[in-house]
């Protein structure tokens, strides 16, 4: 049978003559695909007064419908019509699964599926990129061809003498994983990158049950968060502070992680990183109890150890010199990275007050909370400002005055994220093209999800679905943004492990468009076109461990309106 789809009107605020130089293709959908029940949108770079045609690949000899009419001998073709001007093709109304391409006498889309598990393989590649970012452990995958030692067996010795070790004095602080396409250890995102993975899991469990790594009994999911929760239990100094972050004193050539021979350091302890350390370890023991009770013991007595150091430095405070950062990124503040949440850990204590509330049922925890709590602090879940996952734990656990005005709270943000998407090209909520801006995108569809959770609404699914559409290929660039997925997906990650042999790697979302390009390589000041795929290209085209954490969260958060 077939049926008229029905067009969604969209205005695109940007030239459609510098898309159609980007893009291969004219028509650009979700590369992936769409669940049969789910929203589906894709998008004509170019429109025309053509007619446009979603054509069933399934179905042998199918040819597309001229004009609106329709035949019942079509089955599988679907008939799309695009009034003068309008940019947006809306075809949620077909459920049927299967093999789908759009069509006009001019451009062809990528082909893509209807499917019920059309995101789980993704899920899977996700969550693998981050074994195959193990530092310390040896890597066999057959899948990628990545065979390598253990590497960084030596991490590390501390930088700068502190009131409880001496600079040179060596600690076990192996394990962890490589943050991006270098070889550097952070705490900040160390901490969010787990607790992303263990929110996922406890949202859609069902998405991640694929294979085991390293012959665990747990999820692939839950074991690389507790491989991610090892590396953080040893970066705490004897009174509960937390170290920032294990790297070498300069950048690593483009080599192997194996032949980087210099010596690694442990840069000072700060609150932020104490308090995240504090709200992940308190989380996870919650998660854990029931499969690894007592690992989960142990993490709830880190989290009050590092609390009760935050306790004696209510100020922010953070062991940072120059030279700190001359073969690593700061991950403070920094002419690059100046938010407001930056100037203070309030953000940060908030998500750890939250957890061990929840973990202990101590009351103390949520009204000091209270205490601290201002809703300027509800924004995206990144380093940055961490307070949104604890506020939507709260939200979900406990009933009070406070929780009623933090579901209002985000509401609002919610709301303003989805008013931006109704009237930007692709119906992308973020609108800050800066470093990391395609993790920014993502967490922008978890946070409205978040709000339609507490609601127990489904008033943000289709913005929330336009975020995994367009770094999924509905974009100006026609192109998916993690590797490996999708017809006309991203080649040139910017990843010394691949630069150095050659081996592509699968599931590595890249940072996307970032107007300052500072790596002088992609167009500066173009927005969201501000982006090129080349390896040399770090400020577009680098990974790092919380950009996956966050698609792995967007993933996640949709397939529960499903479940």
């Amino acid at each position: 049978m077939a049926r008229i789809v029905v067009v969604t009107l969209l205005s695109l605020a940007f030239s459609s003559a510098a898309m159609s130089e980007q893009s291969s293709n004219q028509l650009v959908v979700n590369q992936l695909g769409y669940l049969p029940d789910g929203d589906k949108k894709a998008y004509w770079l170019n429109p025309s007064e053509e007619l446009v045609s979603l054509i069933s690949m399934d179905t042998a000899g199918a040819e597309p419908l001229t004009g609106n009419g329709t035949r019942e001998n079509d089955a599988g073709v679907f008939s799309v019509t695009i009034e003068s001007g309008s940019k947006a093709i809306n075809f949620s109304n077909v459920t049927q699964p299967g093999w789908y391409q759009l069509q006009s006498k001019s451009a062809t889309s990528a082909p893509f599926q209807i499917a019920d598990n059309v995101y789980k393989g993704l899920a899977a590649r996700l969550v693998k990129a981050l074994y195959l970012q193990r530092s310390g452990s040896a890597i066999f995958d057959q899948t990628t061809g990545m065979n390598r030692p253990q590497s960084h067996v030596q991490d590390a010795v501390i930088f700068r003498s502190d009131d409880y070790h001496q600079a040179g004095e060596q600690l076990d602080m192996t394990g962890g994983w490589y943050d991006a396409g270098d070889y550097g250890k952070y705490v900040a995102t160390t901490t969010i990158t787990v607790a992303r993975l263990l929110e996922a899991y406890s949202q859609s469990p069902a998405l991640f049950m694929a294979g085991n790594n390293a012959n665990s009994a747990l999820p692939a999911i839950l074991e690389e968060a507790v491989y991610g929760l090892d590396w953080l239990g040893k970066m705490q100094r004897e009174d509960g502070a937390v170290y920032r972050k294990v790297s070498g004193a300069k950048w690593p050539d483009k080599i192997v992680p194996w032949q980087d021979q210099q010596v690694r350091y442990i840069y000072g302890v700060s609150t932020p990183e104490t308090a995240k350390f504090a709200a992940t370890m308190a989380f996870a023991s919650r998660v854990l109890k029931p499969l690894r009770p007592n690992l989960a013991r142990d993490y709830l007595k880190s989290a009050i150890h590092a609390w009760r150091y935050l306790e004696q430095q209510p100020e922010q405070y953070i062991d940072w010199q120059k030279g700190d950062d001359s073969g690593s990124g700061p991950y403070v503040q920094n002419p690059e990275d100046n938010e407001a949440s930056l100037e203070t850990d309030v953000d940060d204590r908030l998500w750890a007050l939250a957890e061990l509330y929840l973990s202990t049922e101590q009351a103390k925890y949520l009204a000091e909370f209270d205490d601290l709590y201002d809703k300027k602090f509800v924004a995206i879940f990144e380093w940055k400002n961490p307070a949104l996952m604890g506020i939507s734990h709260l939200i979900e656990s406990v009933d009070t005055d406070l929780t009623v005005q933090l579901r209002k709270d985000v509401e609002d943000v919610a709301k303003r994220y989805s008013d931006q998407a109704a009237i930007a090209p692709f119906a992308i909520a973020n609108q800050r093209f800066i470093w990391g801006s395609n993790k920014m995108t993502a967490e922008a569809g978890v946070l409205m999800a978040a709000a339609d959770a507490s609601s127990q609404t489904s008033n943000y699914r289709g913005a929330v679905q336009s975020q995994i559409d367009y770094l999924l290929g509905a974009n100006a660039f026609n192109m998916s943004f993690v590797t490996h997925t999708g017809t006309y997906a991203v080649r040139n990650l910017h990843h010394l492990y691949r630069i150095s042999t050659g081996i592509s790697l699968p599931g590595f979302l890249v940072g996307g468009p970032n107007e300052k390009a500072q790596a002088g390589i992609a167009p500066k000041n173009e927005g969201m076109m501000s982006y090129v795929d080349s390896e040399k290209s770090y400020a577009v085209n680098e990974f790092a461990i919380d950009y996956n954490a966050s698609l792995i969260g967007l993933l996640a958060v949709h397939n529960s309106y499903f479940n």
